[in-house]
């Protein structure tokens, strides 16, 4: 905590408020908030009851006078020039959207340290019909859907009535709702944000039934976003929504399958069923390529519905990996 607030006290751009939304913590967190803010008036703190990720940062919305919007996470760490690089596309070029590099560091209980970079090319998107044709690259990058690393205009999320709350029990959909009709958006070359998690091991993270609805639940509002936009016969954009899929959807499976998941052999193999059988997940692998050869090496037991040899394969995946972080698009973690 004490590093990602100062990694903002720190930055090159001086003119902000930094708005920190204790949770209810109940260890030494809260003193460690109040002291930072006696010694600077930019920072607020917002002692709160035990509340999600969500209300928190609702809250700290709710409290936000600039002219922008950024979120900063607990476990994360901006780089000096970060707001002064997204203040100054942003500004340069009017845009409504200023997006970032992100690195991110994935560290499991086994001491295996993942390192994945979502980042992109410089660019300016000046018109909506530019930034649209070309928004698949950026969600393939997984940079485009974390609220971190970006800037987003404060005005306009007001006059969309946008919430984290009501968008959702993740940040994705907050920022696939902003991203609907937006039309001035610029992106930075480079990293200039690194977020540091620590993760459960595979087979609990995904094979909760939780993990699974959010999967179904962000990819039904990719598919809706395309659809708003009018790019349902883009055959890119298609090909990115369909990989996307099937690589997290392969996670899941690895995640039902391992021992770690506490269920039966039986119920491995009736929860999987239901997973490759359903008509988004048929889809995908008849139209995704996919870029692990994880996902690549399912295609065809999927499409096929080959239950037994969809949960041996992911058997066999997860013996090969020991532990190692799973490919299910890096803004899975995020």
């Amino acid at each position: 905590m004490r590093r990602a607030i100062e990694s903002i006290q720190n930055q090159t751009f001086r003119d902000f408020e930094l708005i920190v939304v204790d949770a209810g913590s109940t260890d030494s967190t809260i003193r460690l908030l109040d002291s930072l803010a006696e010694r600077d008036l930019r920072i607020q703190v917002v002692h709160a009851d035990t509340c999600s990720r969500q209300e928190a940062l609702d809250l700290a919305l709710g409290r936000a006078c600039g002219r922008y919007l950024a979120v900063v996470d607990a476990d994360g760490c901006a780089r000096p020039g970060m707001l002064t690089e997204l203040v100054g596309v942003a500004e340069a070029h009017s845009l409504e959207l200023a997006i970032g590099g992100m690195d991110l560091l994935l560290s499991s209980s086994s001491g295996r340290v993942d390192e994945l970079e979502l980042s992109a090319e410089a660019v300016v998107f000046l018109t909506q019909h530019d930034f649209r044709a070309s928004a698949w690259r950026l969600f393939a990058t997984g940079g485009l859907l974390p609220a971190s690393a970006k800037l987003f205009r404060l005005d306009r999320v007001r006059e969309l009535g946008l919430s984290f709350v009501s968008n959702g029990s993740f940040d994705h959909l907050f920022v696939l709702d902003y991203l609907s009709d937006v039309e001035r958006v610029g992106v930075l070359d480079g990293i200039c944000y690194r977020v540091e998690r620590r993760i459960a091991p595979i087979e609990r993270r995904f094979a909760r039934p939780e993990g699974y609805r959010l999967m179904e639940e962000e990819h039904a509002a990719l598919t809706s976003l395309y659809r708003h936009w009018g790019l349902e016969g883009d055959a890119a954009s298609m090909e990115m929504l369909q990989s996307r899929y099937l690589e997290r959807l392969v996670a899941c499976v690895e995640g039902v399958c391992g021992s770690a998941s506490g269920i039966s052999s039986a119920e491995q193999r009736k929860t999987v069923s239901s997973m490759i059988a359903a008509p988004q997940a048929q889809l995908a692998a008849s139209v995704a390529h996919p870029e692990s050869n994880a996902a690549r090496s399912m295609l065809a037991p999927i499409k096929g519905r080959n239950v037994t040899l969809v949960c041996a394969q992911a058997r066999l995946l997860l013996r090969f990996r020991r532990g190692h972080a799973v490919w299910a698009m890096p803004d899975a973690f995020v």
